[in-house]
């Protein structure tokens, strides 16, 4: 246990008299808590470690109530950390993992499994691995699917499948060698029985299946395999759900559930010096975007707000990315970021001349991360082969594109139809193959909460996203001004 001392005493410095008795409390609370009582290691704890500020600060926490445990019990817990991965962290968010990891003398520790998942792929942390080009594939593809069905909503578009999959990261975690006793987490008991509900509520909407007799973590899990298997459904074709879109739900035992933060401060700003000086987290340029301290891809949401205005919508990309930096700052200020990061976050987007830079910076990044180009990503916005071509001719005429809208739709509408010439265009500017654009093609546009309420279970799922606002906006193709809905982190 020589790297829980060392780390014992290096963190003592930089805790407050507070935060130390709230780590005394916590423990007495999690000892009272564990299923073995009297062997302290035999108790197996699970936590997700997304790589931003607030989790950082969680897993600090965390390991300092270990080296607690073991000071009180001469043993201690064993801690089980896993991180899911996705096309939108590059590899800084690995950087300042292995940092904290080192920091906190995690390294060498017998007490300690740090995990990482790739889609259904689970090993050992290690921060030089790459992702594997089959997850940065499905990425690719779940965000184009999804962008072509919410006409480039920013949360649907980027949040839906990633969500999904950071749940699924949870099953594979909970599942591994042997599974877990428990698993901490920020959420008061009042959240985690909110998010059961949401969960029932989606399977509700989605009418899937009856989760018999299930209950608990497992139950949770399985009734958003149901979700995740019907919602993809919806967005491939019942046919095509992958086993890489399901959700691990059969456990080896099913964990508990303890709130960490019941006995302390969450914010950033109270923790700095030990995020910054000890820890040594850095806020990198593409990684600490808006709201996200882990996640390049709100960056992407801006990208395209100005890519929409500047085309859709006939006006002009630095007023798009305006409207956007207006409600993701917001956003940070609702979730009590420091004033000096919304600050830093306001000065990338000051003027025309740091949208433009911004600009560059995104469009490397949509590339590097999707493999997703500037022509891609406008076909996206315009959503112009769902629903049977409905925004199509407006795509072709606003864009100048040298196509024939009834070519295009003779190819869609026709499975038997074949043109390659005409597949190989339309795959270059959509980023889709000719099976998935006819998968498009077959599928309604997911309408928005401003538009006639649809009952299907994507408009609904848009509709009570609880990240989004009504905004009053240029239209330059009806030449008047509009309201419409904004989303983002």
């Amino acid at each position: 246990m020589n790297n829980l001392s060392v780390m014992m005493r290096e963190m003592d410095v930089w805790l407050s008299p507070a935060i130390i008795d709230s780590a005394k409390r916590c423990v007495t609370r999690l000892i009272s808590a564990f299923p073995d009582n009297h062997t302290i290691s035999n108790n197996r704890v699970l936590l997700a470690y997304g790589g931003g500020k607030d989790s950082s600060y969680m897993v600090a926490y965390v390991r300092y109530i270990q080296g607690l445990v073991w000071q009180e019990k001469g043993d201690t817990f064993h801690l089980r950390i896993s991180t899911n991965r996705h096309a939108g962290m590059n590899d800084c968010v690995m950087e300042n993992i292995d940092r904290v990891y080192h920091a906190l003398h995690i390294y060498g520790d017998e007490s300690v499994t740090c995990l990482m998942t790739d889609g259904l792929l689970i090993r050992p942390f290690d921060r030089h691995l790459p992702l594997p080009d089959t997850v940065r594939q499905q990425n690719r593809t779940d965000v184009l699917m999804s962008g072509h069905r919410f006409q480039a909503d920013a949360r649907s578009t980027f949040c839906n499948a990633c969500n999904l999959s950071m749940v699924n990261s949870f099953g594979l975690a909970a599942h591994y060698d042997g599974g877990v006793d428990m698993i901490i987490t920020g959420d008061s008991p009042r959240e985690q029985t909110a998010y059961f509900a949401w969960a029932r509520h989606l399977s509700r909407l989605f009418d899937a299946a009856e989760v018999e007799n299930r209950r608990g973590f497992s139950g949770f899990l399985a009734t958003l395999d149901g979700v995740a298997e019907r919602y993809f459904g919806h967005i491939y074709g019942a046919e095509n759900v992958t086993p890489g879109h399901r959700i691990t739900c059969q456990l080896p035992r099913d964990p508990l559930f303890f709130n960490i933060y019941q006995d302390t401060a969450y914010e950033a700003g109270a923790h700095w010096a030990l995020l910054n000086d000890f820890m040594h987290f850095r806020f990198d340029v593409l990684m600490f975007s808006f709201s996200e301290s882990d996640c390049g891809n709100p960056t992407l949401m801006a990208h395209i707000r100005g890519l929409r205005a500047e085309t859709l919508l006939q006006r002009n990309y630095a007023e798009g990315i305006r409207e956007y930096v207006r409600f993701a700052l917001g956003l940070m200020a609702q979730k009590d970021f420091p004033a000096h990061l919304i600050a830093n976050m306001a000065a990338r987007y000051q003027d025309d001349r740091a949208i433009a830079v911004q600009r560059t910076r995104a469009a490397q990044f949509a590339w590097q991360a999707f493999g997703l180009n500037s022509q891609q990503l406008v076909c996206m916005i315009y959503s112009p082969f769902t629903e049977g071509g409905k925004n199509l001719a407006q795509y072709l005429a606003q864009e100048s594109l040298p196509f024939s809208a009834s070519e295009i739709h003779a190819l869609l509408s026709d499975d038997e139809k074949h043109n390659p010439t005409l597949s190989d265009q339309l795959m270059q500017i959509s980023g889709l193959t000719l099976t998935q654009l006819r998968q498009c093609y077959r599928c309604t546009l997911v309408t928005s909460l401003l538009e006639k309420k649809q009952q299907d279970p994507l408009s609904r799922i848009l509709r009570y996203d609880p990240h989004k606002a009504i905004i009053q906006v240029n239209n330059g193709v009806l030449r008047d001004t509009v309201s419409e809905v904004i989303s983002g982190r």
